[in-house]
């Protein structure tokens, strides 16, 4: 029983500095929680931008992530459910460019008796899009080179227009939108060959391709040969 004791008293007066400290913070802490009738959490949220006007489109907000701290009684992290928060932006005043947005409590949804103390950043900065929507030729696009020396072809392209959405300052300037690549050694001999490509937006971000996604391109091989 003696050698007993003495382990237990062992193993307590082990790392006892830390354990004395660990014991202090924690009564501070449930002393202040007690004492304030308060509790915080931190968390990260994702940021939901709604309600944008037809015309327009968020290109990147920066940061996507906010670290907010709340307040709120003792166990409100019970009353939350952080997968299903999100720092929510009403866009129907946004106009095209550049916006930096100071951050408001009122855009996080909590309960009763929870608010938002803090937000890390403050702020955000927007990009917003002018919207706009065109027609543009399909181009197919070929690259490397033929097992034999190729005879005339032409090719034919369907359908031959592809409707496009996006910046509309980056879609005044665009000619035409690519296919995906087209090896020439897989053309073969036969006189007429179809082939299926996918379409290719020239900047995913700013530029996207409603219709159509692929295009069929078709390879028509002259009986002439050089």
């Amino acid at each position: 029983m003696t050698g007993r004791w003495e382990g237990i008293t062992r193993n307590l007066s082990r790392n006892l500095p830390i354990k004395l400290l660990a014991l202090v913070l924690s009564l501070f802490l449930w002393y202040h929680i007690s004492r304030t009738g308060n509790e915080y959490l931190t968390l990260t949220l994702p940021v939901t931008v709604t309600d944008l006007p037809p015309h327009l489109e968020l290109n990147r907000a920066t940061p996507d992530h906010v670290t907010v701290t709340l307040k709120g009684p003792p166990g409100m992290g019970s009353q939350i459910r952080p997968e299903r928060l999100t720092v929510l932006l009403d866009g129907r005043s946004f106009r095209p460019g550049r916006v930096n947005l100071p951050l408001d409590p009122g855009s996080v949804a909590l309960p009763s008796g929870i608010r938002v103390i803090r937000f890390s950043p403050p702020s955000l900065s927007l990009s917003i899009l002018p919207l706009g929507r065109r027609e543009v030729p399909i181009v197919p696009q070929f690259i490397g080179e033929g097992r034999d020396q190729i005879s005339p072809i032409r090719i034919h392209v369907g359908p031959r227009m592809a409707l496009v959405e996006g910046d509309r300052l980056l879609l005044s300037t665009l000619s035409f939108i690519k296919t995906q690549p087209i090896e020439l050694r897989t053309l073969n001999d036969k006189n007429t060959q179809t082939i299926s490509v996918q379409l290719v937006s020239p900047d995913p971000s700013r530029i996207r391709i409603l219709s159509p996604r692929r295009a069929t391109i078709k390879i028509v091989r002259s009986s002439q040969r050089h």
